[in-house]
Parts: C-alpha cells; structure tokens; sequence
C-alpha cells in the first residue's frame, strides 16, 4: 500500500523549536472541618446560669516607715509648735527650710499650719508697724550701698525713689547720704535728677544742705539754666528754708538778665516769685519791673511778667501791672504774644479805677494791632 507521509515538527522562522506550554495550577488545599465535641448537660447548665462579680482585692498596706525617719518627724513637728513666737520673716525662712526636708505626705499640713498662724500673727500685731516696717526693711536692703549706681539707670532710680518712700527717717538719711559728691553728676542726669527730687521731697530741710552746698559750688545759676537741674533747684525752692536758698537765689540775681530768659531758668524765676521768702520775691519782682520793657519782648522774659501777674504775691502782681500801663505801647506789644496775652488778660483783673479805664482804652486804641493777632483777639475778649 501507499506509505504515509512522515510528519516533520513545526519549526520558529528562526530555526529553534517553539517553547513549551505552561504547568496546570495545583488543586485548592482541601480544609477539613474539626469534629463538633458535644456538651454535656452539666456543661450546658454552667453556661447559662449568670456569672458572679469577684470582689475587689484588698487594699494595699502603707508601708512602715523605720524608726529614725519616724523620730525626725516627730522631732520636726515639736519645732513646728515654736514657729508663732518667731517675727515673720523668721517665720517664713523657717518654713521653706523645714518644707524642704519633710516627707511629701507631711508638706501639705505644714503649709496649712504655717498660713493659720501667719493670720493669727497678722491679727494680733498693730497694722501701723507690722505692714510698714517689713516691706520697708526688704526696699532698703536692697537698695542700701547702691543708690549712686541704681541712681543713674531707668530702672534703678525707680528702686531708690520708693525706698525713700517707704523708709523711715534715719533710712532715708542714710540712703540719701550716698549722694554726697554725686550731686552735679546727678543733675545733669537724666534719671538721677528724679532721686535727688525725691530726697527733697521726703527728707528734712536740714539733710538736703548737701545738695545745696554742691549745687553752690558748682555754679547755681548754672543748675537753674539745666534741663533737669532746674527742676531740683524748684524743689529747694519750695521745701528749704530762706536762710538755705538765700545763695541760690542771690546767685540767680546775680546772672537775672541770662536766667530770666532761659528756657529752663524762666521756670526756676517764676518759683522763686511764688514759693519763695517775701525778701526774696520782692528783691526779684524788682528785676522784673526794671526791666519789664524788654522782657515783654521776649519769648521766655514774657512768661516770667505773666507768671508773676498769676503767682507772685498781690502787691508784685499790682507793681507789674503799673508797670505795663506806664510804658506806652507795651500793653498792646505784650497782648500779641503767646506768653504775654495771659500778662495782659490778668493786668486788667489786677487793676481797679481809673488805672483800669486807662488800660482798656489803650487797648481799644490798638484794636487794629490786637485783632491781626491770634493772641490779641483773646485779649479783646475781656474787654
């Protein structure tokens, strides 16, 4: 018979034989099931009768201290008993120190202790020596041998002006004399003018002839013409007696024409008008009269004629008054200004009569003058 072809295996175009088939996936593992283990009845019963609550555990005992921890505390309560006859700052020190040592069961007692008799103490001691003489003695401590240095700083010379506050006599003295040879420095100081302001303030007049005797020495007409020593030498002005300010005031007389017109001697002038010893106002309210024609002139001499017509003493004020109205011209002249309308204004208040009727009609006369000014239309107003 006819042979059959032989069948030749297929061949990639690239000569090699086509890759094999994947591996079938393995078969899921089998699970088998445990056997079901049947209850008994007993078992059964168990589960459902209702569980009971076991009760709590017993509490834990404190643990016993030895016998030297107890016999220190014991030893520390009896100490405990003495602290109402201590002062208290004594009191006070004793307890920090006594809480640093006790046990932490023992601390809130103590403290509880310590506050009732620190109210016991309090209602039993006079309010006027218990609550001033302690916070004054702490101000002081820490202030005492430093008031030159803290005098010089912001904060400082905040300290040492309620020091002196609080203290006593003999504390602000001896506070107070730590300022010796530190008085021109101070016044030129922009804090430590304010402490020797407060010592002048607080201390006697007899414990400020230091500042006084050093401002002197110095030059008194300087401090007056000083940004902050005039405000000292206002303070002298007005708690020292005449026969203490008599050299600052003569020194003031002395350089009146430069004083007067300063920026800041204009003050000093004007307090000497009103605080200071008759004598002493009179012997400068004459200056001023003198020469009142130029100081109406003047920015700084027309605050001095108005501060005098407001402050000084009644007969001064009616002088100047006299003097403005005597001066032809010089009533309208000073009514223009910023200082000198407030002079004019007061002049017609001093004056009565006649001496009155003339000074309004000078003043009408120079109507024209006084209403070109912002000044003079106030002046007008009280016509």
């Amino acid at each position: 018979g006819a042979q059959k072809p032989e069948v030749k295996p297929l061949v990639a175009a690239s000569g090699f034989p086509p890759p094999p088939p994947p591996p079938p996936p393995p078969p899921p593992p089998v699970v088998v099931a445990p056997p079901v283990q049947e209850q008994s009845p007993q078992q059964l019963q168990q589960l459902q009768q209702p569980k009971q609550l076991q009760p709590p555990p017993p509490p834990l005992q404190p643990l016993q201290q030895p016998q030297h921890q107890l016999h220190q505390q014991q030893q520390q309560q009896q100490q405990w008993v003495l602290l109402p006859s201590l002062a208290p700052q004594q009191l006070q020190q004793h307890q920090w120190s006594a809480l640093h040592h006790l046990q932490p069961s023992m601390e809130q007692q103590v403290k509880q202790h310590f506050e009732q008799q620190w109210q016991l103490q309090q209602q039993e001691q006079p309010s006027n020596s218990c609550q001033s003489a302690a916070p004054v003695a702490g101000v002081s401590a820490t202030v005492a041998g430093k008031v030159w240095e803290l005098s010089q700083e912001a904060t400082g010379c905040r300290e040492v002006q309620r020091a002196l506050e609080e203290a006593s006599t003999e504390v602000r003295r001896q506070l107070a004399s730590e300022l010796h040879g530190h008085v021109w420095e101070a016044l030129r100081s922009p804090h430590a003018n304010f402490v020797l302001q407060k010592c002048v303030a607080t201390l006697e007049p007899e414990a400020l002839q230091f500042i006084i005797d050093e401002m002197v020495l110095g030059s008194a007409e300087k401090a007056a013409k000083s940004k902050f020593g005039c405000r000292v030498f206002q303070r002298l002005v007005e708690r020292c007696t005449s026969e203490q300010v008599t050299p600052l005031v003569e020194a003031v007389i002395e350089d009146f024409a430069a004083v007067v017109r300063h920026p800041y001697g204009n003050y000093v002038v004007q307090h000497i008008l009103e605080h200071a010893a008759p004598e002493h106002q009179r012997g400068l309210a004459q200056l001023v009269e003198c020469d009142v024609q130029c100081l109406a002139a003047d920015t700084f001499g027309s605050a001095v004629v108005s501060g005098a017509l407001t402050k000084a003493p009644a007969e001064i004020q009616l002088s100047l008054a006299r003097a403005l109205l005597r001066e032809q011209g010089l009533l309208v002249l000073i009514a223009c200004g910023r200082h000198g309308h407030a002079a004019a204004t007061r002049a017609l208040q001093v004056l009565s009569g006649a001496e009155l009727e003339e000074a309004k009609r000078v003043l009408l006369a120079g109507e024209s003058t006084l209403g070109a000014s912002r000044f003079g239309r106030l002046v007008l107003q009280h016509l």
